[in-house]
């Protein structure tokens, strides 16, 4: 059986510090508090069935599952200036038949602070654990280990500082720290990132700017990696119906292979765009991308990604969504590329005011060493939602 709960003290003293933290937060800063906070609980139930839901070669791959959640969250306004946002997530999800049973979950945590008129600070802390192969899980480490499990832990301040009513200047740095409980391909990793981006707005429609990053990854087994970037970015507003970005680039790449020759300082075209469409009743985004993403396979991957998704309100009560991802990556010393792909439709249904049922039917697939492995995968749910603020 392949379950989880072979890692479930290293998640539970994570679980564990969170929760203490959030414990510990409130009765600090009640005193301060103006307003009552929000708080509330979201629960998920879903069945679904799959012929491969883990992408595996072989035969005899099929199995049903039932997934339940509990989602609470917290926000709080201290005060005009500041506010507290929590959110999270404990899942348990069992299959029917090979596969087992396992937990997952996250919390995420956000403070802001608006000092004056000019100056905004905040910092933000979550911790994730999840399956790779779920289809909500944006990375292309689904190719390399399609049943592993994924942990993140990840802290992360920002500063916004406005000048003036055009000009906004961004500031941000994060600790990352990954890992993959049972994987033999996927290694641990943590990463480190800061960047600086300005824009300026240079009319009701436009706004133009630029933007500089530099990422650092480690490993305790080596081959330690680095990136640089700097781009431009350009956002506009062509219609009251379409709007967009784009960002143009350049990255810097050094690499140390404990195995083979080390890559220093190698120039790249990096960039990516969003274009999206708003009818009455219809949201149509189509994004892409090519730069390097932080991954527990050679701890970054030069990544190609092109997505896209829909909704439509078709009534009061009901929205059709689709969305399609797929990623793509080279790999050193391979000639073909691993790729993901992932397509799917759904149809949500509100039955009161808080209680939605939700149907979807997704196609998933992967390729590493020219090999292809497909699957679909169909899911019915039903979800008990809150009103945030």
């Amino acid at each position: 059986m392949y379950s989880l709960f072979r890692n479930r003290q290293r998640a539970s003293t994570c679980w564990a510090a969170i929760a203490m933290f959030i414990l510990a937060l409130g009765p600090a800063l009640a005193p301060q508090s103006l307003a009552r906070p929000n708080v509330g609980v979201e629960f998920d139930a879903d069945v679904f069935v799959s012929d491969n839901p883990f992408l595996l070669p072989g035969e005899d791959t099929g199995a049903a599952a039932a997934d339940v959640a509990a989602r609470p969250y917290l926000d709080w306004d201290l005060d005009p200036r500041t506010r507290v946002e929590f959110t999270g997530e404990v899942g348990f999800r069992q299959y029917s038949r090979r596969y087992g049973n396992f937990v997952t979950g996250f919390a995420d945590l956000q403070v802001r602070h608006r000092r004056n008129e000019h100056l905004t600070v905040g910092a933000q802390a979550t911790f994730d654990r999840s399956l790779v192969s779920d289809p909500l899980n944006d990375s292309l480490d689904f190719a390399f280990d399609s049943r592993g499990v994924h942990e993140s832990t990840e802290v992360r301040p920002t500063v916004t500082w406005n000048p003036n009513s055009r000009v906004a200047v961004n500031a941000d740095a994060g600790w990352r720290k990954m890992r993959y409980p049972g994987s033999i391909l996927l290694r641990p990793i943590d990463a480190y990132d800061a960047g600086i981006g300005v824009s300026r707005r240079m009319s009701a429609a436009t706004s133009l700017g630029a933007q500089a990053r530099i990422t650092s990854t480690r490993s305790d087994e080596g081959g330690d990696t680095s990136v640089k970037s700097f781009g431009l970015v350009a956002t506009r507003r062509f219609s009251e119906h379409w709007y967009g970005d784009v960002q143009v680039g350049v990255e810097w790449t050094n690499m140390d292979d404990p195995i083979g020759p080390d890559d220093d300082n190698r120039a790249q075209f990096n960039g990516g765009f969003s274009l999206c469409h708003e009818p009455r009743r219809t949201v149509i985004c189509v994004t892409g991308s090519i730069r390097n993403e932080v991954s527990g396979f050679g701890g970054l991957q030069r990544e190609k990604t092109l997505g896209a998704t829909l909704s439509r309100r078709v009534s009061e009560r009901g929205t059709l969504t689709g969305e399609f991802d797929g990623r793509e990556a080279n790999l050193p010393g391979f000639a073909n590329p691993a790729s993901i792909l992932r397509a799917s439709g759904g149809y949500e249904h509100r039955l009161d005011r808080n209680i939605y049922l939700t149907s979807n039917a997704t196609y998933l697939q992967r390729k590493l060493l020219g090999q292809r492995v497909d699957a679909v995968i169909f899911q019915v749910g039903l979800s008990i939602r809150g009103a945030r603020t």
